[in-house]
């Protein structure tokens, strides 16, 4: 408050006052030029059709174009979707690219359905590159719905655009993922070259020859792929992924050199190098090279603790100790996987067999949106333990929902935000087509009354106005004046803003830093603390997760009372309802002492005349500000519709969501099920192995002693002979028996 007092002070200080000096004819010109003024105002308003204006199709899609390119996926969807709402703009060339720039900003927010429908529409009327590019992008978007029906019914006349390399592969792609491997195929072969498509086309090519079976074929394409060096986005993945598949049709022909010479071709900085480590561990365990082995496997667990391989690497390293006859070293790598494994045994048990629970307790949880804490497999295990690619996909699947969930929660706030904005008049009023006429006005009115209030003195004593101008008088008029109070609240408010962003990175940064606290103490590597200890630190931990969440709730309850505050604004409330308050009490109060003057016949001659011409210009002011309103009205009322279309939309997604997590949550507590019984029961194994290994040692290292123990009494029992041989020898030469 005190800032806007000060900047009311520095607005006042910068006025140029308007001064009238002379008699009335001086007057009388003043307020004739204010006049023509506002009569020009007025034309060039009525000229421009006012607020009515709307902007074009191509200044509407340049918006949006510019948000799209900067990132804004969000904002720039909601350009696009006000201009595909245009029914008359249907059929003009821009509204194509706008359709397909809304399905993509939809793509890249992760609506996909509502991305996938508007790509419907685009390729049953559209025509041209955007069709084409249109078809590419459905086929991607696809992937992610899972809705092949109508898309393959869409596609089904796609002649014109068919012999593309892009469409030949994605196409091929979606055959693949529908399992109709003889169509992919032949769409596939149909790539040559050496483009980014083709490329891939070969990869996929490989794998359709491994799934038939014929290992010369798959290798012939998997080496046209991972021997291009066109480099593109992926490129090095694809590559990979073809030599790991040469190397891997190596192994199965039992050729370890060939194998390994593949393997090395993958780069220490791949994805999969940890797969490289263990399988060419596997290919030294086939040559019986376990030295390079164990080095290949201590190596993958030393760089890689968390690959899903570990567990199996330990007891693989354990086992190769033991063949080297390390047996020492062989048992504290068993009692190591004991150790660690055992407790998360345990823990596991009684879960493992009660399936229906946790197929219920799953569904509501991901019902509830309480995405962080679904676990599939046992979070200590995860990371450790190989599943199945059903954990995987499901895991995706609350990935999307998790960002599907957020971005309908984003929707909601920007739609918020504009409602908002659209509750006050100064809001839409300072839109670039109104500001101008709105800012001139004010002017016009504020000059005139002072201007009357100025020659009013001359005929008469109005110094119980005085107080009253004097406050008009400090308005801001002038474009300088308004740009500095403009800067002063912009700056306030991003003040405000930053520091509440501040403390929101603060308390997720402190969230983040307790997770990996607790799942450092979880993860059974603070071996050093005790039982007591461990259990004081989680309870510490789980006293200021709690604390953080109640900070994180008054947060959001902070925002979510901005927002109701804004929106609890009515049309007709007015930012600066104080001033025209003001310039309104004036203008009331003049023509109040005109009415008089003029009945006493204190106002005569040129007075009178000043008096009408004044009242004349107020009144075009009234008709000018009139029709600004109703303007104003009217684009209020189209930001309105479209954000109801808007709201519906988000509504019908979030009813979408709801159907989606529950069809997910019932697929989740199934694989949850699942798969939580069959790392229970790898775990198990792999526990009881270690314990069976170490009593195998154990009879090892028996046998050996009994076997030194035999072997010495052997020993000792033929020294005896030979003695014993050499006695008789010596007795029988001395002549005793």
């Amino acid at each position: 408050m005190k800032r806007g007092l000060a900047a009311l002070g520095v607005a006042a200080s910068l006025l140029v006052s308007f001064q009238v000096e002379g008699s009335p004819s001086s007057y009388g010109v003043v307020l004739s030029g204010i006049e023509s003024e506002v009569k020009q105002v007025s034309n060039e308003f009525g000229a421009r059709g006012g607020m009515n204006r709307r902007p074009t199709l191509d200044e509407r899609l340049e918006d949006g174009i510019v948000l799209q390119a900067a990132g804004d996926h969000q904002r720039a969807s909601y350009i696009f979707m006000d201009i595909v709402s245009h029914s008359e703009w249907r059929g003009k060339p821009g509204y194509q690219a706008a359709q397909l720039q809304l399905a993509r900003s939809l793509y890249e927010n992760g609506y996909y359905r509502l991305s996938q429908r508007h790509l419907l529409d685009l390729i049953q009327t559209g025509v041209g590159s955007e069709r084409t590019e249109g078809v590419k992008l459905l086929l991607q978007v696809a992937q992610h719905t899972g809705d092949w029906a109508e898309v393959n019914m869409a596609l089904s006349n796609a002649t014109n655009y068919s012999e593309t390399t892009a469409y030949l592969y994605l196409m091929g792609r979606a055959m693949f993922l529908q399992e109709s491997y003889d169509a992919a195929r032949e769409g596939l072969e149909r790539l040559s070259g050496d483009d980014e498509w083709a490329v891939k086309g070969a990869y996929l090519l490989g794998v359709l020859d491994l799934k038939a079976g014929d290992l010369d074929a798959a290798s012939r394409h998997f080496a046209r792929a991972s021997e291009s060096t066109l480099k593109f986005r992926g490129s090095d993945e694809v590559r990979d992924l073809a030599i790991l598949a040469q190397a891997r049709i190596a192994y199965e022909k039992r050729d370890w050199s060939t194998a390994n010479d593949f393997y090395q071709r993958i780069s220490e900085t791949s994805k999969y190098f940890p797969a490289v480590l263990y399988e060419m561990g596997w290919t030294h365990i086939q040559r019986e090279q376990y030295v390079a082995a164990q080095q290949k496997f201590e190596l993958l667990l030393l760089s890689y603790p968390e690959d899903s391989h570990a567990l199996e690497t330990r007891r693989i390293i354990a086992n190769l100790k033991r063949e080297l006859r390390d047996y020492d070293e062989a048992t504290a790598s068993y009692q190591q996987i004991v150790n660690e494994f055992e407790p998360i045994m345990t823990e596991m048990e009684s879960e493992a067999g009660d399936a229906s629970k946790r197929k219920a307790d799953m569904k509501r949880r991901i019902e509830a949106e309480q995405y962080d804490t679904v676990q599939i497999v046992p979070k200590r295990a995860k990371g450790v333990v190989a599943v199945g690619s059903d954990v995987n996909r499901v895991e995706t699947m609350l990935d999307s929902l998790s960002e599907s969930d957020a971005n309908t929660l984003a929707s909601e706030n920007i739609m918020a935000e504009i409602n908002a904005l659209l509750q006050s008049d100064t809001n839409i009023r300072n839109l670039p087509e109104f500001q101008h006429f709105t800012q001139r006005s004010r002017d016009f009115r504020v000059n005139a009354l002072l201007t009357g209030y100025d020659f009013t003195q001359e005929f008469e004593d109005v110094s119980e106005l005085d107080t009253l101008v004097d406050e008009v008088a400090k308005l801001p008029r002038t474009t300088q004046e308004r740009e500095i109070l403009a800067a002063m609240e912009t700056s306030e408010r991003e003040e405000r803003e930053a520091r509440f962003h501040r403390l929101k990175l603060q308390s997720d940064s402190l969230r983040h830093r307790t997770k990996i606290l607790r799942s450092w103490v979880d993860s059974g590597k603070a071996a050093s603390l005790s039982a007591s200890e461990r259990e004081t630190l989680l309870s510490d931990l789980d006293r200021f997760d709690n604390e953080l969440q109640e900070l994180k709730d008054f947060q959001e309850s902070v925002d979510a009372r901005i927002v109701s505050l804004r929106s609890s604004q009515s049309l007709d409330r007015s930012a600066d309802g104080d001033v025209n308050t003001l310039i309104t009490e004036l203008g009331s109060r003049l023509e109040d002492r005109w009415n008089r003057s003029l009945s006493t016949g204190k106002a005569s001659g040129e007075y009178r005349v000043l008096i009408e011409q004044d009242r004349r210009v107020l009144s075009q002011l009234d008709d000018l500000d009139a029709r600004i309103q109703v303007s104003l009205d009217e684009r209020a009322n189209e930001f309105r519709s479209r954000l109801e279309r808007e709201a519906r939309n988000v509504s019908d997604e979030k009813a979408r969501f709801a159907v989606m997590k529950s069809e997910v949550g019932e697929a989740a507590g199934e694989i949850s099920a699942r798969y939580w019984q069959t790392v229970y029961e790898q775990i198990r194994d792999m526990v009881l192995n270690a314990d069976l290994g170490m009593v195998d040692i154990a009879w090892l290292k028996k046998d050996e002693r009994s076997k030194a123990l035999a072997q010495a009494m052997e020993e000792r029992k033929k020294e005896r002979d030979v003695l014993e041989q050499d006695f008789r020898q010596f007795l029988k030469e001395s002549g005793q028996e």
